[in-house]
């Protein structure tokens, strides 16, 4: 599963995923990892899951800080060959979003 490959180094913190990630072997491989998985249960499943509600919504604003970092091409398209020069830019994007929120 993809999604046990991208959290196999991640080691005690709270991993928020979609639902589509819903599956109790990945559920007990980040237990394994000593972390807290925030995964909401598919609507099919017999046993509902709990999982943190409060936690789960701040999933929304990182999804839409993404979005918002993406709407500058330079970065959705990575047209800087080094990675210095590319995280430069990711925290220009940033401090304009930033901005963008306290002007607004």
């Amino acid at each position: 599963m993809v999604a046990d490959e991208l959290t196999q180094d991640v080691y005690g913190c709270y991993v928020l995923e979609d639902m589509g990630y819903d599956s109790d072997p990945h559920r007990m491989k980040l237990r394994a990892n000593n972390n807290i998985s925030v995964i909401p249960g598919r609507k099919n499943r017999v046993i509902p899951i709990s999982y943190d509600k409060k936690m789960y919504k701040l999933r929304r604003k990182i999804e839409i800080f993404f979005g918002k970092l993406k709407e500058n091409k330079r970065l959705a398209m990575r047209y800087d060959k080094s990675d210095q020069s590319f995280l430069s830019f990711i925290a220009l994007g940033a401090i304009k979003v930033f901005l963008g929120l306290i002007i607004s």
